[in-house]
């Protein structure tokens, strides 16, 4: 019998796209990317690191802005996607599929991202792993940013259901739990479709961090937190913040 599949393998495929892709407006990126961009600051025609890319929304926009931008994600379909939207916005970057916890580059990027919770997805040490060699990806003096939810505030909230109703009509049921020992968070999703189409569930299971551990996590890997926010706005990071962003320099 073959081995069952780590978690990121099964959970990001089409189905998730149904999921979660009508909740990436333009605009929402385009502001998500100046962010990164400011708060990277990088110089103009930098190199940027995009990891776990997915279908490339951010890396596109990067890209636009200017930047030489690889992008790295295990899905080759979700490549494939993301090269064709490059393509019909006239941008040109490099696609690699691979496994984060196992880059190849050396001193290659001026700046790294990791953006919408897609760092955590592991062991305590193989997250580690994805430290490490976004440490070794950074040329000194070269900013990697991270971007997840909050652990701080799922601790006042453990456990939450959301209902969301959205503009074609299908409910999306969020489920998330908090496990207190191993500090994983557990989200289940259920896509129902009003026309009696088919019923799409999925679920994640991911190693949350607060700020400390986040920040004394980077610094050995020589990497120095300069700035945290509670979102994409940049405001103040906050314990009830939604979310956690943590910007580290990589010592010159």
């Amino acid at each position: 019998m073959s081995p069952t599949p780590e978690w990121p393998v099964a959970f990001f495929d089409d189905d998730y796209l149904r999921i979660y892709r009508p909740q990436f407006l333009p605009e929402r990126t385009d502001a998500e990317t100046r962010f990164i961009a400011a708060s990277l600051r990088v110089p103009a025609g930098g190199e940027v690191l995009d990891l776990a890319c997915g279908v490339g929304r951010h890396a596109i926009g990067m890209a636009r802005l200017g930047y030489r931008v690889t992008g790295v994600d295990f899905n080759p379909r979700y490549l494939e996607l993301a090269a064709a939207d490059a393509e019909a916005a006239g941008v040109s970057l490099t696609w690699r599929a691979g496994d984060m916890r196992a880059l190849e580059f050396e001193r290659a990027f001026d700046g790294a991202y990791s953006y919408f919770t897609s760092f955590g997805y592991f062991d305590d040490d193989e997250n580690e792993q994805v430290l490490a060699g976004i440490a070794k990806a950074l040329r000194p003096g070269g900013s990697v940013l991270l971007e997840m939810a909050n652990r701080d505030r799922l601790l006042t909230h453990p456990q939450e259901r959301t209902w969301s109703q959205r503009e074609d009509g299908a409910l999306l049921m969020e489920e998330i739990t908090l496990e207190w020992v191993s500090s994983r968070v557990v989200s289940r999703q259920h896509l129902i479709d009003p026309l009696g189409g088919s019923q799409v569930t999925k679920e994640f299971s991911l190693r949350t961090y607060t700020c400390a551990e986040l920040s004394a996590l980077l610094r050995r890997q020589g990497l120095h937190v300069r700035a945290v926010f509670g979102g994409a706005e940049g405001q103040p990071y906050v314990p009830d913040s939604r979310r956690l962003v943590i910007v580290a320099e990589r010592a010159r």
